[in-house]
């Protein structure tokens, strides 16, 4: 099976207050013409989708834009939210993206199993955010999570993660 890896877009970023967002374009442009290319089955985004945790109506609408035209190669799509990402306004709209093939991690809960197969046999993917221990806390009180280890783990242990 065949994989994108992204992260770190950074989508809006400026620099020295100038807008990046015509470079981000055009290499968001290069990544689909390269997907034409190399026919991946999947592509990862794995966090830092955006600058921002609010980001701007430009790289919104351009994070729109690469998701269509994934969608339209039939690719599918998984989404975890980063530290400068909101992990609520990254998953808005997850559940209705699913049926195009977008999965995009839940806030604190993680998702998974997303089963994909190919001619080797079945692939498992589990995606969860970047978290910080106090998200897990306020969320489980009994869970005695002091690091981001230990916050890792009890998301591990929530979804019911088993290797097979």
């Amino acid at each position: 099976m065949k994989f994108f890896h992204l992260s770190d877009l950074h989508l809006g970023k400026r620099v020295n207050g100038l807008p990046m967002i015509e470079d981000q374009k055009y290499i968001l442009q290069q990544i689909t013409e390269l997907a034409d290319r190399e026919a991946p089955d999947a592509v990862i985004i794995a966090g830092d989708v955006y600058d921002k945790s609010i980001p701007s109506v430009e790289a919104v609408n351009l994070m729109d834009d690469f998701l269509v035209e994934l969608v339209k190669r039939n690719l599918q799509v998984f989404i975890i939210s980063g530290n400068h990402d909101s992990a609520e306004r990254i998953s808005y709209g997850g559940r209705v993206m699913e049926q195009s093939g977008i999965h995009i991690s839940p806030r604190i809960s993680g998702c998974g199993p997303i089963r994909l197969e190919d001619q080797y046999g079945p692939l498992y993917i589990y995606l969860f955010p970047y978290i910080h221990p106090s998200v897990v806390r306020a969320a489980s009180p009994d869970d005695k999570v002091t690091d981001w280890t230990q916050a890792m783990e009890g998301l591990i242990r929530n979804a019911h993660v088993h290797p097979t």
